[in-house]
Order: structure tokens, then sequence, then C-alpha cells
């Protein structure tokens, strides 16, 4: 029987297929927490890396950003996690790890590394160190559109096969002004091989209202697809208050996963105490605090 993330162990987290995955999650009912994390960044705290911080403040997924799978740098982590595999057990949490399909001109602007790319090369590098879900998205100024990121969703699910859970999409514009996420692009992301969507929550991107991302959701869910809900446009160093209000809208839409962005003080992790109060918000103080302490041995 399939446990619920919301209340899994590790051990019993750590062996499961794509597939259970998703099922977990679903019976999970919205009460899963994504942190997303600057690799590169200095820790906000000194002798433990932010990726430790975002998993004891309650995240079940820690998604990296600016992660490198050929390098594989995570700043402030012991220089034996040279995995996304030991990551996993050395955490306890679900990893995730962004892939943007920045045209090359642009990658190079912004000073993207290769592999920071959505490629296939990349994809099967971090599918064999141990990832559980690649998100194919992208960054501020990436000028990456939907259909980019539909064609390198495609491309890497005809490649990897079923040996992970793949999250397309955008928690912002990415540079791309003049397009929106509708019906049409959800049903292309799901014929294209995609687990799920990314929106952004709602009130964090001028025009997303509670009832927009309620119409993308159930779009979503016809075709069984999960969705999570971002905060990736600097809300997520706002006060505890906002935060809570953006969980409950999450909430109230039927996001399935409640992810939280990494710039809280600067571009690194989010606030520690909002990571808890979005997921106190969702799921109440029982989960998130046995989530927080529970030991990664059990």
């Amino acid at each position: 029987m399939i446990p619920r993330l919301v209340d899994a162990p590790w051990s019993k987290i750590r062996n499961m297929s794509r597939e259970e995955l998703v099922e977990s999650i679903k019976l999970s009912e919205g009460r899963t927490i994504a942190a997303e994390v600057v690799v590169t960044a200095p820790s906000l705290i000194d002798k433990v890396s932010n990726v430790e911080l975002a998993a004891a403040f309650g995240a079940d997924i820690i998604i990296l950003n600016f992660y490198d799978v050929v390098t594989k740098h995570i700043v402030n982590l012991p220089e034996d996690i040279d995995s996304l595999r030991k990551l996993r057990d050395f955490l306890g949490r679900i990893i995730g790890v962004n892939l943007e399909p920045v045209k090359k001109d642009i990658a190079e602007k912004l000073g993207y590394t290769a592999g920071r790319l959505a490629t296939v090369e990349n994809a099967q590098i971090a599918v064999e160190d141990g990832v559980d879900i690649i998100v194919i998205t992208a960054n501020p100024m990436a000028k990456v559109s939907l259909r980019d990121i539909s064609a390198a969703l495609r491309e890497i699910r005809d490649n990897v096969g079923d040996n992970v859970l793949i999250l397309a999409g955008k928690m912002h514009l990415a540079g791309v002004y003049a397009e929106k996420l509708t019906s049409n692009v959800i049903q292309e992301f799901a014929n294209n091989g995609a687990d799920g969507i990314l929106i952004p929550a709602p009130g964090t991107i001028p025009g997303t209202t509670l009832d927009f991302c309620r119409s993308l959701v159930e779009k979503a869910h016809e075709h069984g697809l999960l969705v999570m809900s971002c905060i990736g446009n600097s809300q997520e160093g706002a006060d505890e208050e906002t935060i809570r209000k953006i969980a409950f809208l999450g909430k109230m839409a039927g996001a399935d996963i409640h992810h939280i962005g990494d710039s809280g003080y600067s571009s690194s992790v989010a606030q520690p105490e909002n990571i808890m109060a979005y997921s106190i918000a969702i799921r109440g103080k029982r989960h998130t605090f046995r989530r927080m302490s529970q030991s990664i041995l059990r």
C-alpha cells in the first residue's frame, strides 16, 4: 500500500518509483511542500548548507536551482556528498533539479554553465545520479517560452523514459511577456510526457487570480497531472502573514504541491520561518513538526 507523503518516513519514501511518488503526493491532498534553493549562494547560517536549512524547516522536496549536473557543486555541503543519490539520504528528502531550455546566446550572456541546460544529456546524468524530479522551467530574464519548455519536455521524456518524475512550466514570465498558460498548453504538456505542471501561485504574478489558477488546476487534473503552485517572484521574502494568505489561495485553487522560492534576504533560500509558516498553513503543526523532527533513519 502506497503511504501518503505527508506522513511517510524516509525509509518508505526513498524507494518509491515515479508512479508511487505521484500517487503518494496525490494521497496527501495538497499537503506537500517544496523549497527551492540556489546551490551556488552563500549559506544563510554558518556551518550548515541552505539545502539542510530548507529540509529542517519542513520541506518535503528540495529543488536545486543553479545546479550544474556535471560539477555537482552545492555550497557548504560535505565533500563526500558527491551525488544526488547521496544528497537524498543525507537530507532524507526528495530531490529535484531545475533544467532550463535557454538559447545558447542568452545562456552565455547570463552566465549559465552547460550543466544547467535542459538537454537530454544533462537529464540522463541527473537520472543516473539519483534525482527524483526534473523541473523544466526558466529563471528570470532567460527569455524561455512555454513552447521551448514543451519541446525540451518531449525530447527529455523520450530519452529518459519513465524513471523520473518531470514537472514543466514557469512560476513567472521569465522575460517572455506576450504569452499565458492555457488549457491547450496544459494538454500539450500532458501529451509530451509531463507528470505535472508549474503555475504561479495566486497573487504572485499580475493577473494570477484565484479563479484563473483554479481553472488551470482543473484542466491539469483532468489530464491526471500534478500541479505545483509556485512563489517565484521574491514574495517568499515577505512577512509570514502574506505567506499564509498565498498558501490558503493555493490550497483553494487545488494545488498538489506548494512551492516556495529561493529569494529570501537574497537569492539563496527563503527565510526558514517562512518555509515553516507555509507548511503550517497548509497542513498544521502536527505534520509540519513531524517532517521537521523525524529522524531520517526511521
